[in-house]
């Protein structure tokens, strides 16, 4: 290798490592949300998707409200399925006297899904959701989230996505910045977990009547 190419090639990684230093890197791959296959999923059209509410282990007040809202919106954004309406997934769980803060037996997943006609059914939990100090007593967000994926004519799970943020992941990447609040931390996962199905071809839908 001639002088130049060393002086290049030694700017570069210098280069490099300063930018990740100062935060400039891109995501890494344990920034990534986790997606496990645990059975085969649908080759066909996915045209009707329903979003069921969202379990909360975390001490954050209403975070499986916050969440769930938040992944629905960011589903609805995305278009191409058709998001059963909310209505409609409440009235099935009060006909089976689904409790606040339970998660449906597989039996009664199976109900649901029939009841309002999904294809896929998203059921998720909020692991943890909490807001700590930074410097200069900035605010910090933590979310961490695992959402399943089941087959709305079965209720049987077919994958599970596992995915952590902090908020100050998104420091000088990609043009982020800091995410200083729940709910645009929430809102940044859920449309990672969203990309990251849409990839390997979930949620894909060209039947325009629906």
């Amino acid at each position: 290798m001639n002088f130049k190419l060393m002086t290049k090639a030694c700017t570069f990684f210098i280069l490099f490592f300063a930018m990740y230093s100062a935060g400039c890197s891109p995501l890494l791959p344990g920034n990534q949300p986790v997606f496990g296959e645990i059975a085969p999923l649908p080759d066909e059209q996915v045209c009707r998707v329903g979003v069921l509410p969202f379990l909360n282990d975390s001490k954050y007040p209403l975070g499986d409200a916050l969440a769930t809202k938040i992944f629905s919106a960011q589903l609805q954004n995305v278009g191409g399925s058709l998001e059963i309406q909310e209505g409609n997934i409440l009235k099935a769980y009060r006909q089976l006297h689904i409790l606040p803060g339970l998660a449906p037996t597989p039996e009664q997943l199976l109900i649901i899904g029939d009841r309002i006609n999904a294809q896929l059914l998203i059921t998720g939990i909020v692991i943890e959701m909490r807001e700590d100090r930074g410097p200069d007593n900035t605010v910090v967000p933590l979310v961490i989230l695992e959402v399943q994926i089941h087959d709305g004519r079965s209720g049987e799970p077919l994958s599970k996505t596992y995915h952590r943020r902090w908020g100050s992941d998104y420091t000088k990447v990609m043009h982020f910045g800091t995410i200083h609040t729940i709910t645009g931390l929430t809102r940044q996962i859920a449309m990672e977990i969203i990309n990251l199905w849409l990839k390997k071809g979930i949620l894909q839908c060209n039947n325009v009547s629906r």
